[in-house]
């Protein structure tokens, strides 16, 4: 007979609990220990360029210490307008770092919901990139009077991309910088970081708005820090993260939304795990990911995963560096899910999350008892 004491718990495989001890333990401590652990490994792949825990650390220090320069106060607003590049976890964690309280942006957004978030989180800088159109729509913001500073982190620095223009950073205008400015700013800066609480406020992250206007889900670093312990908990309990394992993950979810910034962002970089930053999903180049740069960990959505199930030759595809797959954001068709655990033998598995719960509530066992 089992011991365990709750009738829920009779699903549970061994050495997995609900029970356990979250850390008491900022954001920003968590990954600047992950940075100290695994200074010599690389943190982040894009478009073929690495950056090394020890630059990340670097980079999210400068941050810090550059916008602290700039006169920005703990508890202060400060808004994200990027996709999946490095300037991402640079200002995430530096902006954290710095005592701030992020906003997230979509890229996707329009400008009235742009305006509204930035209204409602009370951001008065946004950081974006010269990337595509992105540029463009924050400097309309700028001129609109919803913001007062935009930082730029200048894509081009990656080399072009075909089809994707970079338009010209302003230069002589007080409001634009550059977040290599800003980095340069805070190697000069004498940065004392500011006394943080895990129960102070770190992420305003928006809700999709179905019912209205977005509506700014609050977390604080102790709900973020949870969340982590809950992904570790319930991987580890059922053998996914053995002592030691580092992830090379495809990024291609955006780091904008809860689902990545928790799974990919937070956990992941907590772990010494590399992401392959991604701007957007295409089945080939998620394929070359798995068979040339050995990917080992791919969290999606339905429409990829029916994507990839739709290459014709899938079969004959070699996807044996993938230890950990997972799909979420909406029910995944029983036949795909079906298909993926015959050629890789793991489940796609799922669960049903939301914002608020940064971000699953639920899921459903990697092995064993499973109900589509």
């Amino acid at each position: 007979m089992s011991t365990r004491p709750f009738p829920w718990e009779r699903n549970y495989p061994p050495g997995l609990g609900w029970d356990i001890d979250i850390p008491a333990e900022t954001i920003p401590a968590m990954i600047a220990r992950s940075v100290a652990e695994n200074a010599a490994l690389p943190a982040l792949e894009y478009r073929d360029r690495e950056t090394g825990f020890a630059e990340l650390g670097e980079a999210i220090g400068e941050v810090a210490a550059g916008l602290a320069s700039l006169g920005h106060a703990k508890g202060e607003r400060i808004a994200l307008y990027l996709p999946n590049v490095p300037a991402h976890p640079f200002c995430f964690y530096g902006a954290l770092t710095a005592g701030l309280v992020v906003a997230h942006l979509s890229p996707l957004d329009a400008e009235r919901e742009l305006a509204h978030k930035l209204h409602d989180s009370g951001a008065r800088t946004l950081v974006t990139t010269n990337l595509g159109a992105m540029l463009g729509m924050a400097l309309k913001l700028l001129d609109a009077g919803h913001v007062e500073r935009i930082i730029v982190a200048d894509d081009a620095a990656f080399g072009e991309i075909p089809g994707m223009a970079h338009p010209p950073i302003p230069t002589g205008d007080p409001r634009v910088m550059t977040l290599d400015a800003l980095r340069a700013r805070g190697r000069a800066f004498a940065f004392e970081p500011p006394a943080i609480a895990p129960d102070d406020l770190a992420l305003l992250q928006y809700t999709g708005g179905t019912t209205g206007l977005p509506k700014g889900a609050m977390h604080t670093h102790a709900t973020l820090r949870a969340a982590v312990a809950i992904y570790a908990t319930f991987f580890d309990g059922q053998n996914r993260f053995p002592p030691g394992q580092k992830f090379r993950a495809i990024c291609v979810l955006p780091l904008f939304h809860i689902y990545a910034l928790v799974v990919l962002c937070l956990l992941q970089l907590s772990r010494g795990s590399t992401l392959l930053l991604r701007l957007k999903f295409d089945a080939e180049t998620t394929l070359r990911d798995i068979e040339v740069k050995k990917a080992s960990y791919f969290p999606g959505v339905p429409t990829m995963w029916i994507a990839l199930a739709n290459v014709p030759d899938l079969e004959r595809r070699d996807l044996s560096s993938l230890r950990l797959v997972g799909s979420g954001g909406a029910p995944l068709p029983v036949e795909i899910g079906q298909r993926f655990e015959r050629l890789t033998g793991m489940r796609l598995g799922g669960g049903w999350g939301m914002t608020e719960t940064a971000s699953a509530g639920t899921g459903n066992l990697l092995d064993g008892l499973f109900k589509f």
